[in-house]
């Protein structure tokens, strides 16, 4: 739940937030794939499945299991980097001293319907310890903002205790021009 959670954090806003010299404009965002981060040393682990349902929506199965409650205490960050030739150079990175109050401004309407999904009731932080398994959570892309920049982006997002790093996903995407 925790990774949908960030998924729709990443896309909602630390990927719509990046700013450059390169090409902006109108377009569509498409989610490329959603990985788990290698490093085992994480506290919070997870399975997560990614499926094109059509070209505007993707449908997301992830189990998460939670030690301990999800509250407001953990903070945030998302480092972006942009595919260029060469390989991928670092973008921006975009921090939050609160992971809840990041995702509740930029992605509200799928972190409650997340929540509900993982039977959370009320659908609100915190989140009790539990194991929580989310299937077919349904991300419309058209909900996305229709500028950005131009170009496949791959953005690591972290969960932070302090400067410890408790969870991580990767989600690719990238942003293109609309076509007549």
């Amino acid at each position: 739940m925790l990774k949908l959670l960030m998924i729709s954090a990443l896309l909602s806003g630390g990927l719509l937030m990046v700013e450059s010299n390169s090409d902006v404009g109108p377009g569509k965002w498409n989610l490329i794939d959603i990985t788990k981060c290698e490093e085992e040393y994480h506290k919070f682990k997870f399975d997560i499945e990614k499926k094109k349902i059509n070209r505007t929506h993707d449908g997301i199965d992830a189990y998460v299991t939670l030690d301990e409650d999800f509250t407001d205490q953990f903070a945030m960050r998302i480092d972006i980097c942009k595919e260029v030739d060469g390989g991928c150079k670092q973008y921006q990175v975009i921090t939050d001293e609160s992971f809840v109050k990041f995702i509740y401004k930029y992605a509200k309407n799928n972190v409650r319907t997340c929540l509900e999904m993982g039977n959370i009731d009320p659908p609100e932080f915190p989140i009790p310890a539990g194991e929580y398994d989310i299937k077919e959570f349904i991300f419309n892309n058209d909900e996305l903002p229709a500028d950005g920049p131009y170009g496949e982006f791959a953005a690591r997002g972290y969960m932070l205790r302090g400067s410890e790093e408790i969870g991580c996903i990767e989600v690719y995407a990238e942003f293109r021009k609309q076509e007549d």
